[in-house]
Parts: C-alpha cells; structure tokens; sequence
C-alpha cells in the first residue's frame, strides 16, 4: 500500500510537468516488467501482508481506453486479504506498445508471461470491458494458470452487434480509419473526452479531476491513434464464431457481474456471455452504469473476497443486484 502511495504522489508531478501529446513514462516507483524487449507496466498492493501470500492473488485487466488507475477503490480493501495487481495491457496506459501485437490472444500472452515472470501459478483474473474480453479470452484457451475469470460489463464476441451507446459506435466507426483515428484523436479536447467518461458512468460525480487530467494526459500521447484504429478494426474483423466455439468449450469458472444501467452493453450482451460459457453464473448489479470500478466498486471488491473462499462452483442467474 506504501509503494502504491507512492506511485500517486509521483503521479500528481506526471500531471504538473507534461502536456498533452507528450509521451509519458511511468512514475519511478511504479514496477515493469519486459516482453520482447517492450514495458508492461503495473501496480500492486498486499505485498507487505503476511497471510496474502497463502490467498489465491487477483490481476486485473483495464477495458478500452483505460489503464491501471481505474482500480484502486477495489485494489485497497482487497489487499487486505490478498495481492493484487492491475496491468496496464501492451500499448495502454505506461505500457509500451507493440505493434506487431494488438489481438485478444497477444493479450493473452502478455497476461500468461507477467504470470510467469512474477512467479503467479493461479490467479484470479478481474477485467472490465475489453479486459473482461481477454479475461474470458484466457479462459477459452484454456490458460492453466487462470483459476477464476471475473467479468465486469464484459466485451461480448460480436462487440459492436451488442454496443448500445450512439457516443460509443462514433468513437469506433471514426477509429475504423487509420487516417481518421489519428485526425480525430489530434483533435480531441479534454471536453469531449470527459463527455466520453461520463457516459461510462452512473454517478459522474465519482470522476475526480485528478483522474481526468491524468487519464486524458494517457490518452494524448502519440501511440494511441495506432491502438485504438487496431482495436476498432479487431472489433470488426476478428473471427467472432471462433471465439464462440471456444468459449463453449471453457472449463475455467466464470463469473459474470453485469451493470442494469450500463449503457455501452447491457444484459442481453452479458446473457449471451452466460449461455455461451458452461461454467458461468450471472449477476445483475443495481445501480450501476458501464464503469462498475467506479459506481459499484464495493460490491465488486466484496464478490471478489467472497471468490477468495469459494469452493463448491455452480452455474446460476441472480437477479437480486
């Protein structure tokens, strides 16, 4: 917890001394590691907790646009019962990107190797959004190391057949283009980029100005016109009933808490999710808008506790929020 203290006090120099379209490096404190020569950057806390290290550990996995600093209000009090981690995946974030790599399995693999290199035989992995995508990606893999997946408002194969938000398909349809990816995210004002958070939200009033400035700080800087064209083409392109088949075949737990008032994706997507996964149950959140880090971040770090002690696995719809 001191360390990710730390990284926050850095984090307010990284606002005060950089502009936007500045390319950003981490804060001293924050920990990397390297896959093929390139930094994935990530945050941890419990490290200094003497009974976290016989808990299973929990990595979570930011959606599109994010990075790590959308989890700290459920890394804290889940520290106290294990570690836990939130990556910024390649390209994201103080991550650097490879371009040669923007596809759900290359997450995957920069999932798995972090998991090696830190020494991680079973984890938990928590994704929101996109992150959840690669989250239930690992568990369609069949990816050993993946004891439980979570999902918050999951990406669903088939993404923008179930994308809701009118904001949201804009956003994509203009990153389709290469040329108006990088046209669109030159001209994007930190206005138009906290209208975007918003709608992910609920509770608006949960967007801090400290996070905005920061977050819109990340997503000004140079590599994140080739990203969000590369992940706006993969919505379109990638080979959707494949995913499928494989998701059918998943034997890895599967979790799904699914926002009612999400209005990127909603319950049909995550219905879906759970008809397509055996091993899934399904759980409706109240009050809750497409950023469940925020809105309903007790209600998630409360589940993922209960995870922590689960035994007997049982699919199920709950509709009681």
């Amino acid at each position: 917890m001191k360390q990710f203290q730390k990284i926050l006090h850095e984090l307010k120099s990284v606002v005060a001394n950089h502009k936007p379209g500045d390319v950003l490096t981490p804060p001293p404190s924050m920990p990397s590691i390297y896959i093929d020569g390139r930094r994935l950057s990530y945050a941890a806390m419990g490290l200094d907790n003497e009974h976290s290290s016989t808990a299973t550990p929990v990595i979570f996995l930011h959606g599109f646009g994010g990075f790590f600093m959308d989890w700290p209000r459920i890394m804290a009090p889940l520290s106290k019962h294990t570690k836990v981690y939130a990556l910024d995946l390649p390209g994201w974030g103080f991550s650097e990107i490879n371009r040669d790599a923007n596809s759900l399995e290359d997450d995957v693999e920069a999932v798995d190797e972090f998991m090696k290199q830190l020494g991680i035989d079973s984890a938990i992995l928590c994704g929101i959004s996109y992150g959840a995508g690669v989250a239930w990606a690992a568990a369609a893999m069949g990816r050993p190391r993946v004891k439980r997946a979570v999902l918050l408002n999951p990406m669903p194969p088939n993404p923008l057949d179930y994308m809701h938000s009118g904001l949201y398909q804009g956003v994509f349809a203009l990153n389709l283009s290469r040329a108006t990816s990088f046209l669109g995210h030159k001209l994007l004002r930190k206005s138009q980029y906290k209208a975007i958070c918003r709608e992910n939200l609920l509770n608006d009033r949960l967007l801090d100005t400290f996070y905005l400035d920061l977050a819109y700080l990340v997503m000004k800087q140079p590599k994140m016109p080739f990203l969000l064209n590369a992940h706006a083409r993969g919505a379109r392109e990638l080979n959707w009933s494949e995913w499928e088949h494989r998701l059918a075949g998943a034997r890895t737990p599967v979790s799904i808490l699914q926002g009612m008032d999400d209005r990127i994706f909603s319950m049909d997507s995550a219905t879906y999710l759970y008809e397509l996964i055996p091993h899934s149950e399904l759980i409706q959140v109240s009050d809750c808008g497409h950023a469940m880090v925020f809105d309903q971040h007790r209600k998630v770090s409360d589940f993922l506790i209960q995870c922590l002690s689960r035994k007997e696995e049982k699919r199920t719809f709950d509709q009681s929020g």
